[in-house]
């Protein structure tokens, strides 16, 4: 398979400071290519920057062809920036082409990119935008300004990284779209509706949470509902978050961790996330819980 890209002829070692005069000739640097992705891969190697393709080689938004590859910037310099804690998530391990320090990477503050070519290339701006958003709401600790359909990411000399040769499926992207705008719509139903004003307990999340079945939902559902629990019950709903995961072993902690103090700031995430797939498989809220006598 070959890719859609936008190479920069110019090879750099530094990342260019604000207001450097040499902007100008970057930006109209990028050449539309068709790649392999072990070319791409070599490209990011040698130093050279890329983007999504671009008309009259100039990288700018209303100049926007295509775009068949998406990525993400962990740059926490922690633990979770690691390409050895990112290998470990499933959709990154099942979906992602390659794992590469960046430029900005050390051992003491590690800095990762993650980078997923598609099988299709996206023809409209504002549809590579919402599939970068929605790729941003998945992994709540990537750097939020990666969904600009203009955006470049530099290349890394000598990096570290890891060749994982997997291709994302435009249909895996459109659902990961759909689930991320219910999100926000399921949101604004639970402010309108009455029947969710009351304060969720554990008791009762716990109750939905069974109806839930972890493996049998969608990698990006299983992480809305820890987002979800989360956002609710702040570090009080992780102990409920791990009983229900059935994950591997420090995967949701992983994962737990990565969420900022609001859940993730990419997407509303609300409890209701829980109730909405809990009622998906026959849970109802406002039914009477019948429970077995103490002994």
């Amino acid at each position: 398979m070959t890719t859609k890209i936008a190479i920069s002829n110019m090879r750099l070692d530094a990342k260019l400071a604000h207001g450097d005069p040499l902007w100008g000739k970057f930006n109209g640097s990028f050449i539309n290519a068709e790649i392999p992705a072990t070319r791409l891969l070599d490209t990011i190697y040698t130093g050279h920057a890329i983007t999504t393709q671009h008309s009259q080689q100039w990288r700018k938004a209303e100049n926007y062809l295509c775009g068949q590859h998406l990525a993400l910037d962990f740059d926490t310099g922690d633990k979770s920036s690691t390409m050895a804690h990112l290998m470990d998530e499933k959709f990154i391990e099942r979906y992602a082409t390659l794992i590469h320090t960046t430029m900005s990477h050390t051992p003491e503050h590690p800095r990762s990119r993650v980078v997923f070519l598609l099988d299709v290339a996206i023809t409209q701006a504002k549809n590579y935008t919402l599939a970068a958003t929605a790729l941003l709401w998945l992994f709540g600790a990537a750097d939020r300004q990666c969904k600009d359909a203009a955006r470049f990411f530099y290349g890394s000399p000598d990096c570290e990284f890891e060749f994982l040769d997997n291709v994302l499926p435009l249909e895996i992207v459109k659902k990961l779209i759909i689930n991320y705008q219910e999100t926000g719509r399921t949101a604004k139903r639970r402010a309108n509706r009455s029947a969710y004003h009351a304060p969720a307990s554990q008791l009762e999340v716990s109750e939905a949470l069974r109806k839930i079945p972890a493996w049998g939902i969608e990698y990006d559902q299983w992480v809305s509902v820890l987002m979800a629990l989360h956002s609710q019950f702040g570090e009080d709903g992780y102990s409920l978050a791990e009983q229900w995961a059935d994950g591997k072993p420090g995967e949701v902690e992983q994962k737990w961790r990565s969420f900022d103090a609001n859940g993730n700031g990419a997407g509303a995430i609300t409890i209701a996330t829980v109730f909405g797939l809990a009622k998906e498989h026959g849970w109802n809220r406002y039914a009477t819980v019948e429970r077995e006598p103490d002994e």
